[in-house]
């Protein structure tokens, strides 16, 4: 992964954060905001260094814990947990297809929030275990499940715009022989 993507990747965790907190309309509509982190994490681990993954867990767990009631990392952790079992098990994707995308969007967003649920549990802020808090982790993982292909398209599109694309092959084979002759 070169420098245009990984500023590109934290530049859309920081647009995934800002939208998350400024645009109500998800929480208004289905009771839950959507959580693209782990989509973005999903797109990373899977195409990336472990170093990124690091990274992108890091300033994005961090920036979307500064705007949440969560203690301070305990996203970060999660996002960790997800992208690194994720980029360990990457030979065995296939991320190519968009069916593969969806089911390991919803798995990394069902388990992201899952976690983050657990630590709380055993941190000092107990959350209770309801229905609302089930229907909430559903809305949260179909969510995440919609909008990891759609990360891998940016991705690609990207990819597109600001990188070399390889020229075409040539007409001619380059074992041809070329007879001479004097005139």
């Amino acid at each position: 992964m070169n420098r245009l993507e990984t500023i590109s990747t934290l530049l859309a965790a920081w647009l995934a954060v800002a939208f998350e907190v400024s645009f109500n309309g998800f929480r208004n509509w289905f009771g839950a905001q959507v959580s693209l982190l782990p989509a973005l994490m999903v797109y990373v681990a899977l195409s990336s260094s472990l170093s990124s993954v690091a990274l992108l867990a890091i300033c994005g767990g961090l920036m979307l814990d500064s705007f949440s009631a969560n203690p301070l990392g305990v996203t970060t952790v999660a996002l960790a947990l997800a992208g690194t079992l994720l980029h360990y098990k990457r030979d065995l994707v296939l991320r190519d297809q968009t069916y593969a995308q969806v089911m390991t969007g919803l798995l990394a967003s069902a388990l992201v929030p899952a976690s983050v649920v657990l630590a709380l549990i055993f941190s000092h802020q107990p959350v209770p275990l309801t229905g609302r808090l089930l229907g909430q982790w559903l809305v949260m993982a179909l969510g995440g499940a919609v909008a990891t292909p759609l990360a891998f398209r940016l991705f690609a599109q990207l990819g597109r715009w600001f990188s070399y694309q390889p020229l075409s092959e040539s007409q001619y084979r380059a074992t041809r022989e070329i007879k001479r002759t004097k005139f």
